[in-house]
């Protein structure tokens, strides 16, 4: 296949070929370049982390070749600020940072309700690196903790969890990612699933919007 693809390229730059040639270069190159960025979008939204992360990747060399620059960065190489400033989006999403190890994004929902997401750098005591996203969602209430074990199912981008918050127990919708690894695409996802449950689940919990 590759061997095929470079006669075609080699053909079509050789100016001493007739134009039949260089043009079914031409035609053979934008074939298989069209099939491919079709297989590709096809599977844009693969849940398998891995697959995903290989296809953001290849649609970024191909946007990049398109272009005619050098491939962008891989994703993995962004720091927490450049993952969390990646986020802003006027009129839906606002970062803002808390320290040097933790941002928020207040997004705000369809409804008109807002919910905050925070994201955190975190290093385990074996040294691996990560990075979590989280939002609370009302105070822990063990009458809705099958509820809330249950809400679970319905999650992709996280899960619900407890954690202490200001003294008390917390239900917090929470994702955490290898820091090495996650791309803007999966943040992204992850805060508007956070945002989207956590607000779910704080005005079944309350019926309030907290922020």
């Amino acid at each position: 296949m590759f061997e095929a693809i470079d006669t075609a390229a080699e053909n079509l730059h050789n100016r001493n070929a007739g134009w039949v040639t260089r043009r079914d270069g031409a035609d053979l190159l934008g074939k298989v370049a069209s099939r491919a960025l079709a297989a590709l979008h096809k599977s844009k939204d693969e849940m398998d982390v891995d697959v995903r992360r290989a296809v953001d990747a290849a649609l970024g060399q191909a946007s990049a070749a398109l272009a005619g620059v050098q491939p962008a960065p891989q994703e993995s190489s962004l720091s927490l600020e450049g993952l969390a400033r990646a986020l802003e989006k006027s009129g839906e999403r606002t970062v803002e940072k808390k320290s040097g190890d933790e941002y928020t994004v207040t997004v705000k929902l369809k409804s008109g309700r807002t919910q905050i997401v925070r994201l955190r750098a975190i290093k385990r005591p074996d040294g691996i690196e990560l990075i979590q996203v989280s939002t609370v969602c009302g105070k822990a209430d063990e009458q809705a903790f099958a509820w809330a074990l249950r809400a679970n199912m319905t999650l992709v981008q996280g899960s619900v969890a407890l954690a202490k918050e200001d003294g008390e127990e917390r239900f917090l919708v929470v994702r955490t990612f290898l820091a090495e690894h996650v791309t803007r695409q999966e943040m992204k996802a992850a805060v508007k699933e956070c945002a989207y449950y956590g607000d779910w689940m704080e005005n079944k919990l309350t019926g309030k919007d907290s922020f």
